[in-house]
């Protein structure tokens, strides 16, 4: 298991780089993401949230993990939906978030193998906020200090 870097530590905020390669280190990075993930009870994590300046994501999608290298959102939708989101990275802390209602998204697996896909529901929300991570975005970089001041932690049940 890897250990989660907190908000406040300057690697969650730099973008991370493409992945050029998929060898064998990559795919054990991704087997690692997926059991931090699951042992942190999170519905999807970031490479970058674990020190790691890679595009590579892992989501939970029907309560499978799904590992998402380079992914890139091609569509969404114009409807959006705003909700309860929480991160790994910031433990206890609840934010109403504005997402897109629907996105279509192409990424590739860990064989290699591309994939285009269309997700709505939670699978939506987590790659939208996963891809932020890529990109060195926190859920509450667009919040107001007061705001966030008036929505102390719920202790809802599913953390990003």
């Amino acid at each position: 298991m890897m250990e989660i870097l907190q908000q406040g530590n300057k690697k969650l905020k730099r973008k991370s780089k493409r992945v050029s390669k998929i060898d064998s280190s990559i795919k054990q990075l991704c087997e690692d993401l997926v059991e931090t993930m699951i042992s942190n009870e999170g519905a999807g994590i970031a490479a970058p949230q674990c020190g790691i300046l890679k595009r590579i994501i892992v989501v939970l999608v029907n309560d499978t993990p799904k590992v998402m290298i380079n992914p890139e959102i091609l569509f969404h939708s114009n409807e959006t939906e705003c909700n309860d989101e929480g991160c790994l990275s910031i433990p206890g802390t609840f934010i109403q978030k504005e997402r897109y209602s629907s996105v279509t998204i192409k990424y590739r697996n860990v064989e290699g193998h591309p994939h285009l896909e269309t997700h709505t529901g939670l699978p939506t929300r987590i790659i939208q906020h996963e891809i932020d991570h890529l990109n060195g975005v926190l859920m509450t970089d667009d919040v107001p200090p007061d705001e966030l001041a008036q929505h102390p932690p719920t202790g809802a049940p599913d953390a990003l």
